[in-house]
């Protein structure tokens, strides 16, 4: 009996303790390319992707070029501001991939370096845009970012570079 007893003790335990082997990895989330570019170009050496912001990374046309391009979060390991990094598709025939850091010790015209007072993010397409008249209208998608009862507004891409507009709407 006693023999029996140790068996299903063991093989219970065995079964048991598969289960809670594995730790569900949030980078694995972030789309292959975008993590192999992160690595590629050193962008590890002075920044770490952060998980502080759900979905994990957008996906939308940010620069207008009919392309889907990549936006995650990140963190400059050096001073600790929050920020965005923008993986722009490759063109054809194109060497490298464009991308553009956003805070994270790069300022963005009016609203500074760092976003760590950002608590959610999500992509506003262009006809939600061209419905808000008090907006300016858009070519391309936008981040919409802001902090729960307080400031939000867009980043967006002004043909040159990223900007940021202040939602008007919540000036009324």
């Amino acid at each position: 009996m006693k023999k029996i007893f140790i068996l299903i003790l063991i093989i219970t335990s065995n079964l048991f303790a598969q289960e809670g082997r594995l730790i569900p990895n949030p980078i694995r989330n972030i789309p292959r390319w975008v993590r192999t570019e992160f690595s590629v170009r050193h962008l590890d050496d002075n920044y770490t992707v952060s998980y502080q912001l759900y979905p994990y990374y957008l996906r939308a046309d940010f620069n207008g070029d009919s392309r889907r391009d990549v936006a995650i979060q990140i963190v400059e390991k050096k001073s600790g501001k929050t920020g965005f990094a923008i993986f722009h598709t490759k063109k054809t025939q194109a060497l490298t991939i464009p991308i553009s850091i956003i805070g994270a010790g790069t300022s963005l015209t009016r609203i500074g370096d760092d976003f760590k007072w950002v608590n959610f993010w999500n992509v506003t397409s262009r006809k939600q845009m061209f419905d808000k008249k008090s907006l300016p209208v858009f070519d391309e998608d936008v981040i919409s970012i802001g902090k729960r009862d307080s400031t939000n507004g867009y980043i967006y891409w002004d043909g040159k570079k990223y900007s940021w507009q202040r939602n008007k709407e919540q000036l009324n």
